[in-house]
């Protein structure tokens, strides 16, 4: 199965006719036509309903589409990379980056890989933890920071820094950063809760459950700028990493102080069958190296 009639078989689903993809592909229509119809008894499956206003996709026709995208992605993506070999990285790289670094450590990636790397094409997610990871497992992403993930095969995991989870409160609430707040005193303010599969939610809910207790909920919310915007309202409280917290503090917004025992460490993971690709590679070295420099000056409680 060549590339080309990949191309043309997206090129007729696009177009929803075959005359007008013939048209656009510079080819004549009925061999267009045997194409496809070549391609179909190929794949064993109807691809294309003909109705009189032209061709519709069928099921089967929409899941190998979505395979033929992926097909021709990976081999514009090895091309990009063979073709860089011994010279500076080229390619497209996908990379998960959870909301809470926003403020320590994303930009300086982002604009350092850029300024080190213009010829790779970066598309950046930016997330929940959860949802990041959603990402990275479903192979949509080369590389993530994740809040330490399970071992999976085929995943290459470096473990980059462990922080506390902060109460954050608004800001008359005085809290400190040099004063950490016991499990009891987390129990019994009002909480303004992420979904249950948040990951520092469920770390904070087993530090508490360690101790009989547990979180008191006022409001469940899926996003982080309203969460921010009802605790500044003195709506209730919320639980978030340490980076996250210090930013907001360091703005004025809010106040924070670790929750004493409740830890939570990060770690970069990087799909194993792109590893070693230059890009990747490139991309996962300064993570590393930037992370231990916002360690170092003082970001992060340690790496």
């Amino acid at each position: 199965m060549e590339t080309r009639v990949l191309q043309n078989f997206l090129r007729v689903a696009q177009a929803g006719k075959l005359g007008q993809a013939a048209a656009e592909l510079n080819i004549a229509q009925p061999a267009l036509s045997r194409q496809i119809a070549l391609l179909e008894a190929d794949i064993g499956a109807q691809l294309f309903v003909r109705h009189r206003r032209g061709v519709t996709l069928t099921e089967a026709g929409l899941l190998f589409r979505d395979h033929a995208r992926a097909i021709l992605a990976s081999v514009d993506q090895a091309r990009a990379e063979v073709s860089s070999t011994g010279e500076s990285p080229s390619g497209i790289v996908a990379l998960g980056l959870p909301t809470s670094m926003l403020y320590v450590l994303s930009g300086d990636v982002v604009a350092a890989y850029r300024q080190r790397f213009p010829n790779v094409f970066l598309r950046v997610h930016e997330a929940v933890g959860h949802v990041v990871e959603g990402l990275f497992t479903e192979g949509q992403l080369d590389a993530a920071i994740l809040i330490e993930p399970r071992t999976m095969p085929g995943i290459k995991l470096t473990p980059l820094i462990e922080e506390p989870i902060c109460l954050v409160g608004p800001r008359k609430a005085g809290l400190s950063l040099d004063m950490p707040v016991s499990p009891a005193h987390v129990a019994e303010v009002p909480m303004i809760m992420f979904p249950v599969e948040n990951h520092v939610r469920k770390r904070t809910e087993a530090v508490l459950a360690r101790k009989g207790l547990a979180l008191n909920p006022a409001l469940e919310v899926e996003g982080q700028p309203l969460t921010f915007d009802l605790v500044r309202r003195g709506l209730g409280y919320t639980v978030l990493p340490q980076c996250a917290a210090r930013a907001e503090m360091k703005l004025g917004r809010m106040s924070a102080a670790p929750i004493a025992g409740a830890m939570l460490g990060w770690s970069l993971a990087v799909a194993r069958p792109r590893a070693d690709a230059p890009a990747v590679r490139a991309l996962a070295e300064l993570l590393v190296d930037i992370t231990r420099t916002r360690a170092a000056d003082g970001h992060w409680l340690s790496a």
